[in-house]
């Protein structure tokens, strides 16, 4: 069996620059990815834009093509990762779920779900936050009846117009959920949690991220006063769809849900609503399940400092504050992997 000296599994923003930085030091890579290339970003709501303006969505050594200061669709991030996996002919094997990964010796040993095992010296995970949508415990407690949904769901063309739905979660998803469904005729309720800031996408014409960056919030580190800041603060740039926005298009705004029966929901602030359509989008949490290194995972997400593991060879990429606040987006891409992609080169060294 050959032996790899790093295999990247998961094929989005982050594997693929990693694999590409992997192939400049010329190092055997091999990159898998569960689905098509892309799919990350195409397996989300068709006509969910990004907070982030295009400027800002490319990787090291390829354009991203459109007005830089428009806000593309993540169809459009989807095709760009799959044209930036081509242009640069990185070694991909796509349609490959990696169901194990574990220690044997000196080597890791990766094992898929068609039944084909590679060993590699090195392991990079990069399959980013935002794995499995979250729906909560209460959710069980609602009738058959009401047809439940997640944020990652194709299938908001199947509810019928007219009904009742209640969104819970008040991120950019579920902001953006609430308004399509809105606009298509149903009657939408948006259940918000904590009380977070939501400035627009664009001050004085610029992205608010050009700003963001300027004034070197987006890279400030994530121990960092700055950071710290940020973090508690939580703001979502969606000033496009901030409560009194939605509120003008009809839909109702809730505080935060606190327990379901039947078809009510009750909420926070004191009202309860009854639905015939329930959206879940309070978040995501990591698929630690393929993972066999025990040390490496805690409460059921990845264990790393900066992508780097209690394992030495296994590091992470793509995680949120890995290194800062721009480290789960696509402009954070570049300096993150390139500090892993450094720290595994020296591992492989001393290895050798």
């Amino acid at each position: 069996m050959e032996l790899l000296d790093c295999i990247v599994i998961g094929g989005g923003q982050s594997g693929l620059y990693t694999a590409k930085c992997l192939a400049e030091k010329n190092l055997e890579y091999l990159l898998l990815e569960r689905n098509r290339v892309g799919d990350v970003w195409r397996n989300r709501l068709a006509n969910m834009k990004l907070f982030t303006s295009r400027q800002f969505c490319a990787l090291p050594g390829m354009a991203f093509d459109g007005d830089p200061g428009g806000f593309s669709s993540v169809g459009e991030v989807a095709d760009y990762l799959e044209s930036y996996a081509q242009g640069f002919d990185l070694n991909i094997r796509d349609a490959t779920e990696v169901v194990s990964v574990t220690r044997h010796g000196e080597n890791f040993m990766v094992a898929t779900a068609d039944g084909v095992e590679f060993t590699a010296r090195s392991i990079v995970n990069a399959t980013g936050s935002n794995q499995v949508c979250i729906v909560p415990e209460i959710a069980n407690r609602l009738s058959d009846e009401v047809v439940q949904y997640t944020a990652d769901t194709h299938e908001f063309d199947r509810v019928p117009e007219g009904c009742r739905v209640v969104v819970v979660g008040d991120g950019a998803s579920g902001r953006q959920i609430a308004a399509l469904l809105n606009g298509r005729g149903e009657k939408v309720t948006l259940s918000t949690g904590t009380s977070r800031g939501l400035p627009p996408n664009t001050v004085f014409g610029r992205d608010i991220f050009w700003w963001l960056k300027k004034l070197g919030i987006l890279f400030a580190d994530r121990n960092s006063i700055v950071a710290k800041i940020l973090r508690k603060r939580n703001p979502v740039p969606c000033g496009e769809f901030n409560n009194k926005r939605l509120r003008k298009r009809g839909i109702r705004i809730r505080g935060a849900t606190l327990s379901c029966s039947g078809n009510e929901l009750r909420f926070e602030c004191g009202h309860s609503e009854k639905a015939d359509v329930v959206v879940w989008a309070v978040g995501y949490r990591d698929n630690v399940d393929w993972l066999k290194i025990d040390k490496c995972v805690a409460e059921g997400e990845f264990i790393q400092e900066y992508g780097v593991t209690p394992e030495p060879g296994l590091f992470v990429v793509g995680r949120k504050w890995q290194s800062c606040r721009a480290s789960e987006l696509i402009m954070g891409v570049e300096r993150d992997v390139r500090m892993v992609v450094d720290k595994l080169s020296r591992y492989l060294e001393v290895g050798n």
